[in-house]
Parts: C-alpha cells; sequence; structure tokens
C-alpha cells in the first residue's frame, strides 16, 4: 500500500533559506530549466513552473522525493520507469540519493526528452536539483551509435548474399577454436561448400542470373541451417558453414538438408547442387589445418561426380602437432 500524498500547501517563501529567497528562487522561477530545492527530510519545499510541469502537475507542496515520483508516475508525468515497478525503483535509487556533495544523473521522460539533473547538498542539508535539456545531444548519441553499428555491419556482411563475408566467417572460426579448451570440450566442425558448375549459369545466363542464383542459395541456406550454424560467403561460389556442437555425423546430416533445397528453389532460377566437404576439428588443430582438411574432401566430391558430401578423416592428435 502507498502512503497518501501530503496535501498541505506549498509554504511561503520567507520559510526557505535565504540563498534561496534571496537568488535562486526569483532568478529560476520562470526559468525552462526545472529547478527544486528539497529540505534535510527531503521534503520538496520548492519548485519552479518548469519542474512542477514534467513532475507535478500542480501538486501543492510540500511532497517528499519519493512520492513526487509516485506522483508523476500515477499521472503519467515525469520520468520513464524501465521496470515498470515504481516501488522497485525506489528500492533500487533511494540508497544512493545525497550519497555525494554534488552529482549528476540522467533520466528519460516519458514525453521523450531526456534531462540531466545536477544535485548539490547545501547548508543544513537541503538539496537543490536543477536540470538540463539533453534531448539533442542524446539524439545525436542515437545516431553515431546507429551510424557505427550500420558501419560494423557492412564490414562483415557480404554485399551481394548478405551473409558473412570471407573476413567474418574466418575470425568467427577462429573465436570457435579459441572457444574450445586444449583438451577437446564441444564438438566443432566446419562445411566447405561449392555449387556446382556455377561458372556454366554464368556463361549461360549472365552474371545477373547467377548473382540471384546465389543470393537464393543463402536464403535457403540460412533457412534449413541451425540458428547457432554461421554461413559465410568464403569467395566466388563457395562457401564456409561453421556447424558448433556437432560432430562430422551430426554435421553431414545438417549439410544434407542443403542438397534437399532443390525441391524448394526459385522456377525462374537455373537449378543447381553443391559439393561440400566436411571436417571435425580435432584438438590442437588450427585453422588453417581444419580448412586444409575440408577442401581436401571438398575436392574429393567434386572429383567423385559432384552434387555429394565427402567427410575428412579424423587426425590423431600427434599428427596433428606434426602439420
Amino acid at each position: 500500500m502507498h502512503p497518501t500524498l501530503d496535501a498541505t500547501t506549498a509554504l511561503p517563501l520567507s520559510d526557505l533559506p535565504p540563498l534561496v529567497q534571496q537568488v535562486i528562487a526569483p532568478a529560476l522561477a520562470g526559468c525552462a530549466m526545472p529547478v527544486a530545492l528539497y529540505d534535510a527530510q527531503d521534503m520538496l519545499r520548492y519548485a519552479n513552473t518548469a519542474f512542477d510541469a514534467i513532475y507535478l502537475g500542480g501538486h501543492p507542496l510540500p511532497l517528499s522525493f519519493a512520492d513526487v515520483l509516485r506522483h508523476s508516475w500515477r499521472q503519467g508525468l515525469g520520468s520513464f520507469i524501465d521496470c515498470g515497478d515504481i516501488e522497485d525503483f525506489l528500492a533500487d535509487i533511494l540508497p544512493r540519493r545525497r550519497s555525494a556533495p554534488l552529482r549528476q544523473l540522467t533520466t528519460d521522460l516519458r514525453d521523450g526528452r531526456w534531462l540531466q539533473f545536477t544535485e548539490m547538498l547545501l547548508p543544513g542539508d537541503w538539496l537543490l536539483t536543477i536540470g538540463s535539456d539533453i534531448t539533442a545531444l542524446k539524439r545525436q548519441e542515437l545516431d553515431i551509435r546507429q551510424a557505427h553499428s550500420c558501419a560494423l555491419h557492412e564490414a562483415r556482411t557480404d554485399a551481394l548474399t548478405g551473409v558473412a563475408n570471407r573476413r567474418h566467417i574466418l575470425e568467427a572460426a577462429e573465436q570457435a577454436l579459441a572457444a574450445r579448451p586444449a583438451c577437446g570440450g564441444p564438438c566443432l566442425s566446419i562445411a566447405l561448400i561449392d555449387l556446382d558448375h556455377f561458372k556454366r549459369i554464368n556463361d549461360r545466363y549472365g552474371h545477373p542470373i547467377g548473382d540471384a542464383v546465389l543470393q537464393h542459395f543463402c536464403q535457403q541456406a540460412q533457412q534449413h541451417l541451425r540458428s547457432v550454424d554461421t554461413l559465410g560467403r568464403y569467395g566466388g561460389e563457395e562457401f564456409l558453414v561453421l556447424l558448433p556442437g556437432a560432430d562430422a555425423a551430426a554435421a553431414q546430416t545438417i549439410i544434407a538438408r542443403l542438397h534437399r533445397m532443390r525441391a524448394n528453389r526459385d522456377a525462374a532460377l537455373p537449378a543447381i547442387t553443391l559439393s561440400a566437404g566436411i571436417a571435425q576439428a580435432s584438438s590442437g588443430e588450427t585453422l588453417g589445418q581444419l580448412l586444409q582438411r575440408a577442401d581436401q574432401a571438398l575436392y574429393t566430391a567434386k572429383t567423385a561426380g559432384r552434387g555429394t558430401t565427402v567427410v575428412a578423416p579424423s587426425v590423431p592428435t600427434e599428427i596433428v602437432n606434426t602439420l
């Protein structure tokens, strides 16, 4: 049950500290910046028009700091509360209140604005709070973050297909290998995939159709892979798939789904098949060694007639260490 709001009329200006009477109140009464003054018991004794509009909505003073927030929350005023529970919010912030002679805090309002409040402890343990509108700075900060995110995405994404580019997929593979303990740990397999006779498609239908085939393959492949798998364009019509937690047998089952994608192909595009080479990471194996084994398995699949998957033989640790 919430405490009842104190409906006592506001104290006369003469009851406030001399500094407030003579300087602060007259200067800031009509100021656009919200200004509030709390006494030693944390009761709000003075608020200018701007603060009243944001948090009080004309409610009379005095009012405790906690009740100011409770009132504004119930009335749809004041600060936006992420947790959605005013009491939980107060339990979080009250222990930090008056924790320093001078401190700053930032809050977003329900009307979309952002304020930065400066709190200053005055003689007699009075607390003066002055807010500054930093909405423009926050929006600029958001724009910068979004621009950085877009630039990062573009740097890691293949422009044609929308999947990870070569640099990103190799970085992800290095990280996946590094995350495995030296003694082994969760399985990790990779698959190198080549679209069979892709050059013939470009020669016969032209590069725009070839590009459309690559795009359609990537769209379909991502629907058939697991959410933890990562597909990247390794180069041209060759793709690398990271299959964390999958041993060679599981990886073969996953890649078999991609072979069956022909049933869901775009009828307006030329039919394709794919060849794949799978390699399961061995303890102590480098990415270069793992890719070399997957590439050899892919070569075997292509020389065996294409349209199939070949799994590279596992490599004993003692052999890996001599490679």
